[in-house]
């Protein structure tokens, strides 16, 4: 194994490690987005999402958006940032061959 071989495997087991704790962390981020309906003069805030095809509207505290708010963002950041690793998996995946890196890989996927 040269030592570029061995460069790229390297970083591949590190997208891999990458991605499972940005998968992980996810699970716990609401997904989805905030919508402010007027109803009679007033403001009211949902959390709009889909679950098994279909919409789900679920009431939010006024007090609760902005942290909703920034663990929305932070879970379509992650995405972006899964959406990376496995892009850069995939040029290394060519660079080496998928055989080479299941038989020299100690990261599974």
């Amino acid at each position: 194994m040269s030592i570029i071989d061995e460069v790229l495997l390297e970083e591949y087991e590190r997208s891999l490690r990458i991605s499972r704790a940005l998968e992980n962390e996810n699970r716990d981020l609401p997904k989805g987005s905030i919508q402010k309906k007027k109803i009679n003069n007033n403001e009211y805030y949902y959390l709009m999402y889909r679950e098994q095809g279909k919409v789900i509207s679920q009431y939010v505290a006024e007090a609760d958006v902005d942290e909703l708010a920034r663990q929305i963002a932070l879970r379509k950041e992650n995405q972006k940032l899964l959406k990376e690793q496995a892009q850069s998996r995939k040029k290394i995946e060519k660079a080496l061959g998928r055989e080479y890196i299941d038989e020299h890989s100690t990261e599974r996927i």
